[in-house]
C-alpha cells in the first residue's frame, strides 16, 4: 500500500469511527456532544471580562435550581439566611461551606434533585487515596459536555473524534467486565495497553501491534507510558516511528524525568492533563506549555487552611463547582489536590486562565516526629536516579520508612548506600528505612502507581 492510499484508508477509518460508530452511539445515549464541542471551541478565544461575566451568570443559576431542587442546599442556604435570587456570582460563593468528601458519602440524597424530570441519568464512581467510594449521578447533558471539553483540548494539537489511540489503563478483572471495555474501546477507535503488565516481554508485543494500528496519539497513565517507554529504550527500540500528534499523561503527576523520557522516545509534543472523575478535564496544557483551566464550564477557586481564597503564585486546596451539572449539584467540592493559579497571561492565544502543575494530595505528605511535612513529590527527586527504574514507599511511622525499589541495570554495590543517605539528608538521620527490592511495582486496582503512601493517621 502505497504513502497515500495509507492516508486515504486511516482518514476514512476515522471519519467512519466518528460519523457512524461515535457520534450515533453518543446521540442513543442523550448525549449531544456535536452540538457542545460547537459551543465550547469558540468560547475559549471570548475576552476575560466575557468569561467572568458568563461563569457569573451560570454560578447564579446553579445556586437558584440547587435551592429548589435540591434538600442539602435548600437546608443550608436557609440556615444561614441566604436568598439565592440576591446571590452575587462568584464573590458570594465564600458565604458557602466547601463540600468534603465525607458531606457526600453522608448526605448523597439529598445531594440529588428531588425528581429527574424523565431525563437519562448516569451513575460515575471514584475511589481516591483517602478510601472512600463515591457515586455521582450526572445528567447526559453534564458528560456531553465533559466529553465535549476533552475533545476541544484535543482539537488544539490536531486530533479529533474518531482517530485512532492507544490507551495505557488498567484492566478489569472479570470476563463481563472486559468484554463491556472491549466494546468500548471498539467504539473509541482504540487499542488498550494494561497498565500491569509493563514487562519488556509485553512491551515488545504491544509495539508490533501498534505497529499494525498506527495510533494517532497515546493517552493514558504517566508511569505507564513511562514505563513502556523505558523498556523499550533499554530494548533500542525507536518510537518515532509511530509519528504520533501527542502523548497525553493523565491521572498521575508528570515529574520531570517523565517527560524527559517521553521527549527523548516521541518525536511529538507530551501534554499533561489534570482531571476528576467527577468534573472531567480540569486543566489542559496547551502548546506553549501552560496549563488553562477549563473556566467556562468550572468555577476553580484555591483555598488556605482556613478556607479564604489564596493570592496568585500561593498554594490552594482546589474547589471546583460544576457549572454545567443540575441533577446533583456540587457547589464548593474540595476534590483533595493542592494548586496554584496565576494571573499572567498565555500568548498561545487562548484566554482560558492558568494555572500551575498540581502538588499533589493533602494525604500525600511524610510526617516527622519533629513536626515537619515534607510533600512526597519530593520523593521523585531523592529517589529517582539511574541506578532505580521504579520505587513505592510507605511511611510505617513518623520515624520508619520501607521502600521498595525495582533495580536498573546500573544499581551498584553502594546504590543502596547513596540512596539512604540521600533520603536521611532530605527528612531525617533519626528515620529508620528499609529497603526491599522487588522485580515489580504493583499497582493500584485502577492501573496507577502511587509512589508514596503513609500508614501514620491523620491528625
Amino acid at each position: 500500500m502505497g504513502v497515500h492510499e495509507g492516508e486515504f484508508v486511516e482518514h476514512m477509518n476515522q471519519l467512519i469511527a466518528k460519523y457512524f460508530v461515535y457520534y450515533p452511539i453518543q446521540f442513543v445515549r442523550g448525549y449531544q456532544v456535536g452540538k457542545y464541542l460547537h459551543q465550547a471551541i469558540p468560547m475559549q478565544y471570548k475576552s476575560t471580562k466575557d468569561l467572568l461575566l458568563i461563569r457569573d451568570r451560570k454560578i447564579n443559576a446553579l445556586i437558584n435550581h440547587a435551592y429548589e431542587h435540591t434538600t442539602y442546599y435548600h437546608e443550608i442556604f436557609n440556615k444561614r439566611s441566604i436568598n439565592p435570587r440576591e446571590f452575587n456570582g462568584f464573590t458570594d460563593l465564600e458565604i458557602l461551606p466547601v463540600l468534603s468528601k465525607h458531606d457526600i458519602l453522608s448526605n448523597e440524597k439529598d445531594l440529588v434533585e428531588h425528581t429527574s424530570n424523565n431525563q437519562k441519568l448516569y451513575t460515575r464512581k471514584t475511589a481516591g487515596s483517602t478510601g472512600m467510594t463515591l457515586h455521582f449521578q450526572k445528567e447526559a447533558a453534564a458528560l456531553a459536555m465533559n466529553d465535549a471539553i476533552m475533545w476541544r483540548c484535543y482539537k488544539w494539537y490536531g486530533i479529533d473524534v474518531g482517530d485512532r489511540h492507544a490507551m495505557f489503563w488498567g484492566v478489569p478483572v472479570t470476563k463481563a467486565a472486559r468484554f463491556r471495555e472491549s466494546v468500548k474501546d471498539a467504539v473509541l477507535n482504540r487499542i488498550r495497553i494494561s497498565a500491569f503488565d509493563i514487562s519488556a516481554e509485553a512491551c515488545l508485543r504491544q509495539l508490533e501491534r501498534m505497529e499494525r494500528f498506527r495510533p494517532v496519539y497515546f493517552y493514558g497513565y504517566t508511569s505507564a507510558i513511562y514505563a513502556f517507554c523505558r523498556a523499550l529504550k533499554d530494548k533500542g527500540r525507536d518510537l518515532k516511528k509511530l509519528d504520533l500528534k501527542a502523548v497525553i499523561c493523565t491521572a498521575e503527576k508528570m515529574y520531570d524525568y517523565h517527560r524527559e523520557l517521553l521527549e527523548e522516545m516521541f518525536d511529538c509534543p507530551v501534554v499533561d492533563e489534570y482531571g476528576s472523575t467527577e468534573n472531567g478535564i480540569i486543566a489542559f496544557q496547551c502548546r506553549h506549555g501552560n496549563m488553562h483551566m477549563m473556566a467556562d464550564h468550572l468555577c476553580i477557586e484555591f483555598l488556605d487552611e482556613q478556607g479564604r481564597r489564596v493570592r496568585p503564585g500561593e498554594p490552594g486546596h482546589i474547589v471546583i463547582t460544576d457549572l454545567v451539572s443540575y441533577h446533583m449539584p456540587l457547589i464548593r467540592y474540595d476534590i483533595g489536590d493542592i494548586g496554584r493559579y496565576t494571573d499572567k497571561a498565555c500568548t498561545c492565544g487562548l484566554s482560558l486562565p492558568l494555572m500551575d502543575i498540581v502538588e499533589g494530595r493533602k494525604e500525600d505528605f511524610i510526617r516527622l516526629k519533629d513536626g515537619r511535612m515534607i510533600h512526597a513529590a519530593y520523593l521523585c527527586y531523592t529517589l529517582k536516579d539511574d541506578s532505580v527504574h521504579e520505587f513505592k514507599m510507605y511511611q510505617k511511622a513518623l520515624d520508619r520508612l520501607l521502600v521498595q525499589i525495582v533495580k536498573s541495570p546500573s544499581f551498584g554495590p553502594r546504590s543502596e548506600a547513596l540512596l539512604r543517605k540521600k533520603l536521611k539528608t532530605a527528612l531525617s538521620a533519626e528515620v529508620d528505612m528499609d529497603f526491599v527490592y522487588v522485580d515489580t511495582i504493583p499497582r493500584d486496582p485502577s492501573g496507577k502507581l502511587r509512589y508514596f503512601v503513609s500508614e501514620v493517621p491523620l491528625p
